[in-house]
């Protein structure tokens, strides 16, 4: 009767462990992620095994050990201790369970041990396909004994919780591949959108302002374009709450002087999650990301975006779609610029050829003209003589299609850096009275009074011939700009420099084109009224830059114009 009664307790023990271990495993199986697997492991599976508490730990960054479910403040505490030499320790690393029946044999195997409370205790690793997942540790309030049964029942619990652990990670890993892959489509169809945008305008703030436009609210609450220009950054577009965007603008601002703005390779974008300064009232920016604008190793502008939601992070994703977009912003807004430079520069050269055309075919008239007089004269009669004036004036245009040949071989000369100088020391005031004096015919013959204040040498290292076309330009362009009004020629010198200024009392030239006039092609006046390639000033500003001097021009329009060219009284 006695074997009887005990094989029956028996079989009813068997059965009572295997419905628990049965309604643990269909818990288990309707977890579908890693912290819902703890919250089974830990209720049923912890009672299942008559324990009193428990923890779930995988393992975590830099060698320790994280608790489950995540968040579990009380149970993290407890994890930071069981990390080191232990019970937890020892079973994860042997994938050995551990089974202590009283808090006697956990001293002696670890002295000073600290970790859950309890008398009994069992640590069972969590394998799966050879390797630990982590570690299920088991604390009762008082003694126990761990029965074969009891540990065949506790080791299957284990190994139910590590196969779950397994599949709520792989479920866990396939939902976030598949929000990445549809987070990377939307970010695909974006940046073409993006692209079809800049593709379909050649002007920047155009561009600008249409990737404002998707930036919001596709990547944020706020955004804007800050272009890059002579007077520092400015605003090409912005479009969202000004409470989110201030702040951001002014953190932009800083980042940019920082190391943004760096010519050369584009930095990554910076993110932002910290404001010192926030709005009073209206929403507040959160997060944000800062993109420089680089194209060609030319620093164009910064690109940034804010969002106002507590809940949004810029993550990396998020960083490297924020600098792609900054990346082909950059880019069109570039090749924008090269288009209109080169045409630009097919309208100059188009300008320069009509120009040109009108320029050579004045003086080969008047020279045709001058040689059919002296045809005509010649027809006369033996006896008749040329006329001097007439072969005054075949010289004079002869001398203006030498210099319109000079100009035009010094264009190509300085473009490809050929502009050579034979410099030696020589008397300077003496060659501005010597042009001077050559154009005192020309002078009479446009109604100027021409003076000169050239007295004393003023020795200094220069091309004399260089030199002799840049006060050449001068004086004939005062001439032709002068009006009939008075021209001065005047040399100074200082203890570093010579100034030879050229003044005269004609037009003059408007503030918006005092620094124009000195680029290759630009003229201040129209080509109808007065003759001239839109060289000449070029060519001085080069000369005169080679000798490493300046030129300079003061005017006011309708009261004439002072130029000055100041060159070193010692050579570099």
């Amino acid at each position: 009767m006695e074997a009887e009664r005990s094989a029956r307790a028996d079989a009813e023990a068997s059965a009572a462990r295997m419905e628990r271990l049965q309604s643990v495993t269909a818990a288990l199986s309707r977890a579908r992620t890693p912290d819902e697997v703890a919250e089974v492991t830990l209720g049923r599976g912890v009672s299942a095994l008559g324990g009193a508490r428990g923890l779930l730990l995988v393992p975590g960054a830099g060698g320790g050990m994280d608790v489950l479910p995540s968040g579990d403040g009380v149970g993290a505490a407890a994890a930071a201790r069981l990390g080191g030499p232990g019970p937890v320790r020892d079973a994860f690393h042997s994938r050995t369970p551990m089974f202590l029946e009283d808090r006697a044999s956990l001293a002696a195997l670890y002295p000073g041990h600290d970790g859950l409370a309890g008398e009994a205790f069992i640590a069972l690793p969590l394998p799966s396909q050879g390797l630990p997942l982590g570690v299920l540790y088991v604390a009762y309030d008082a003694p126990r004994a761990f029965p074969d049964a009891e540990r065949a029942l506790a080791v299957t619990i284990a190994s139910q919780c590590a196969q779950a652990l397994d599949r709520a990670r792989l479920f866990v890993a396939e939902r976030l591949a598949r929000a990445e892959a549809v987070a990377a489509q939307r970010r695909l169809a974006f940046l073409d959108d993006v692209s079809a945008l800049l593709a379909a305008t050649l002007e920047e703030e155009e561009m600008a302002a249409g990737v404002v436009r998707l930036a919001v609210p596709a990547l944020g609450d706020w955004a804007c374009v800050l272009a890059l220009r002579d007077e520092g950054l400015v605003a090409a577009a912005r479009l969202g709450l000004e409470s989110v965007g201030a702040p951001v603008e002014a953190r932009a601002r800083a980042l940019a002087v920082e190391r943004l703005l760096i010519a050369g390779e584009p930095p990554r974008p910076e993110p932002i999650d910290e404001f010192p300064e926030l709005p009073a009232a209206g929403p507040a920016p959160r997060s944000a990301v800062v993109a420089a604008l680089v194209a060609g190793g030319e620093a164009l502008g910064i690109l940034a975006v804010a969002s106002a939601d507590p809940a949004r992070r810029y993550g990396a994703a998020d960083r490297v779609l924020v600098g792609e977009v900054a990346r082909r912003t950059a880019l069109a807004i570039a090749h924008a610029r090269l288009l209109r430079d080169a045409r630009a520069a097919a309208r100059a050269r188009e300008e320069f050829l009509q120009v040109a055309s009108h320029e050579l075919r004045g003086p080969l008239g008047t020279l045709r003209l001058g040689v059919q007089l002296l045809l005509r004269d010649q027809r006369g009669g033996p006896a008749t003589k040329p006329s001097e004036p007439r072969l005054r004036m075949i010289g004079r245009q002869a001398d203006r299609l030498v210099r319109l040949a000079d100009a035009l071989l010094d264009v190509s000369r300085i473009t490809a850096g050929r502009l050579v100088l034979a410099r030696e020391e020589a008397d300077l005031a003496a060659l501005v009275r010597e042009v001077a004096g050559r154009y005192t015919e020309e002078a009479s013959d446009a109604g100027c009074a021409l003076t000169c204040d050239a007295p004393g040498p003023v020795r200094c290292p220069f091309d004399a011939a260089r030199i002799e076309q840049v006060l050449s330009n001068l004086v004939s362009n005062a001439l032709k700009y002068g009006q009939g009004k008075p021209v001065h020629v005047s040399i100074a010198a200082s203890s570093a420099s010579a100034r030879v200024t050229v003044a005269d009392r004609g037009i003059g030239i408007a503030p918006a084109d005092q620094e124009r006039i000195f680029g290759r092609f630009e003229r201040a006046v129209s080509g109808r009224h007065y003759s001239g390639l839109g060289l000449g000033l070029w060519i001085v500003q080069q000369i005169v830059a080679a000798h490493g001097g300046s030129i300079g021009v003061e005017s006011t329009p309708g009261q004439g114009s002072s130029f000055t060219v100041e060159l070193p009284l010692a050579a570099d």
